[in-house]
């Protein structure tokens, strides 16, 4: 913060100037980071740091929510970074956008299972990815919350009544949607955001996370998306599986992409398998371009599609949910 730069003798001046060298990045008013960590930090981390800079600025303790709140709890965040800073905010002034934040009337506006994390006060997980799912496009809410449920950290179950708990109905279809759609099996983002594709391009869901077996009984692997109508196999490959220390296990690059290689010939040697689709994250953002990929596979679909348009941008593309909307009684919207 400004303030504790002051004490170090760095005054206002001084840190425009070092702004002007490409030595400090002002995060927002009165929070500067330095240029060469700054360029180094992904979407989420700058968010992240934007966010705690935000609360920090604050004279009074303010409580981080929506999708704020998500991405200091550690969930992922596709797409452009949010433009505010999300807190909740007594009913009596009313929601509005001011100063860089987006806030948001409340009767929870203090809720006592608030977390702190950083620092910064925020809503429960549960209550922050309903949050989510009211507010932010359908890709988004799906990715988050599949990776809330994979993690262990929230169930389905918990998140339907966290919604029941604020006595409306407003919204409900919203987050009916989602939760019909979300699943603990997606591992990776990228596997969530490719799950969206598929039902935007009418395609029939995926047996996720499917083991495939050899005639000895060996499993040959474990698969990201299974069409079993088709005998269609779909691996969802980012970068990370060939640049992870973690994922690489001691491996080169080099060596990770002959183990690749040697899998899908593997694979492919299965009788019951007719083809075989691979795809990254530019693909998996954009239908126009992950249709083609899979109907060449033979992955084709059982309807219309929805709409051939990045569904990681079009917060209108979401697929319809096949159950009814969250239970909720009636009462004033949150």
């Amino acid at each position: 913060m400004s303030r504790d730069l002051a004490a170090l003798g760095l005054d206002d001046a001084r840190l425009r100037d070092a702004c002007r060298r490409g030595e400090l990045v002002r995060v927002r008013r009165g929070a500067y980071v330095e240029a060469g960590r700054w360029a180094a930090l992904g979407i989420e981390e700058r968010y992240r740091l934007t966010v705690v800079a935000a609360a920090a600025s604050c004279r009074t303790r303010v409580l981080v929510s929506h999708v704020s709140a998500a991405v200091l709890h550690g969930l992922p965040l596709v797409g452009a970074p949010p433009r505010l800073v999300h807190v909740l905010v007594p009913p009596a002034g009313g929601s509005r956008q001011e100063h860089g934040f987006a806030k948001h009337a409340c009767d929870d506006h203090d809720r006592p299972d608030a977390l702190d994390v950083d620092g910064v006060h925020v809503t429960p997980l549960d209550a922050t990815l309903v949050d989510v799912c009211l507010t932010e496009p359908f890709v988004r809410a799906v990715v988050m919350t599949d990776h809330a449920l994979h993690q262990g950290a929230v169930t389905l179950e918990s998140l339907a009544t966290e919604f029941a708990r604020r006595g409306t109905r407003r919204g409900s279809r919203k987050v009916a949607a989602v939760l019909e759609f979300a699943t603990p099996l997606a591992h990776r983002p990228l596997e969530s955001i490719s799950r969206v594709g598929f039902r935007l391009l009418g395609l029939p869901d995926p047996v996720l996370q499917h083991p495939l077996f050899d005639e000895t009984g060996r499993r040959v692997a474990i698969v990201d998306n299974w069409w079993p109508g088709f005998g269609v196999v779909g691996e969802s490959d980012g970068r990370v599986k060939y640049t992870d220390p973690e994922m690489m296990a001691g491996r080169t690059t080099a060596q990770v992409l002959i183990d690749e290689k040697d899998r899908e010939d593997d694979i492919r040697a299965l009788p019951e398998v007719r083809g075989f689709a691979r795809w990254g994250w530019d693909v998996a953002l954009d239908v126009r371009r992950l249709g083609p990929v899979l109907a060449r596979a033979g992955v084709l679909p059982h309807g219309p599609p929805r709409r051939a348009s990045p569904p990681s941008t079009v917060e209108n593309d979401r697929p319809a949910s096949t159950k009814s909307p969250v239970p909720a009684p009636g009462g004033p919207a949150r």
